[in-house]
């Protein structure tokens, strides 16, 4: 990718993490994807999220009014668990089939916020707390996963709102619907069907 195309990638990402400018990810969403060619191969400064779908994700996620700390951070309590939880060839399972899945899970994907906001000298938004930070570094059970939503100003209750996005993000990745069905259970949403 050349280089006023990664800065355009780098800028729109930014932005979407701060809310003082009104700026989505679903916009940032369509940024990637412009600058991809909507290919979806990314480059290095896009695979700081992720890939593209990831975007996606975020997107879909920001239906539920979050802030994107609280979506990156979800998403990352959620895949924290999963990996700490899973038998370790399901989980390899899951991050192969969605490739950069593994950058936002645990508080992965908010360092990653963090590191786009300060290229530009630009703050995240509100900052996340270090208890957030803590919170997210080791989900290891449900109540673990309700402790790093509560970090992150959300009651316990969006799990039950969170966790169906990311099963439907993750089928339409091609993820095996028995791996939907053990994540689902793990969350604490029934099968993942």
């Amino acid at each position: 990718m050349n280089a006023p195309r990664s800065l355009a990638l780098v800028a729109a990402l930014s932005l979407a993490a701060c809310p003082a400018f009104a700026f989505s990810l679903s916009d940032a969403a369509n940024v990637v994807s412009a600058a991809t060619g909507g290919n979806g191969n990314g480059s290095d400064t896009a695979s700081l999220l992720g890939n593209p779908q990831n975007l996606e994700l975020l997107q879909t996620l920001s239906s539920l009014k979050l802030t994107p700390q609280q979506a990156v951070g979800g998403t990352g309590a959620l895949l924290g668990l999963a990996k700490n939880q899973l038998p370790g060839a399901e989980y390899s399972q899951l991050t192969q089939t969605v490739p950069g899945l593994e950058k936002l899970e645990g508080n992965n994907g908010l360092s990653q916020m963090s590191a786009l906001s300060g290229l530009l000298g630009q703050s995240a938004g509100t900052p996340v707390s270090g208890e957030a930070n803590a919170a997210l570094a080791n989900v290891n059970s449900l109540q673990d996963l309700n402790q790093a939503f509560s970090a992150l100003g959300m009651d316990g209750g969006m799990i039950g709102q969170f966790a169906p996005l990311l099963l439907q993000y993750l089928g339409q990745q091609g993820v095996a619907g028995s791996l939907l069905g053990n994540l689902g259970s793990l969350w604490g949403v029934g099968n993942g069907a």
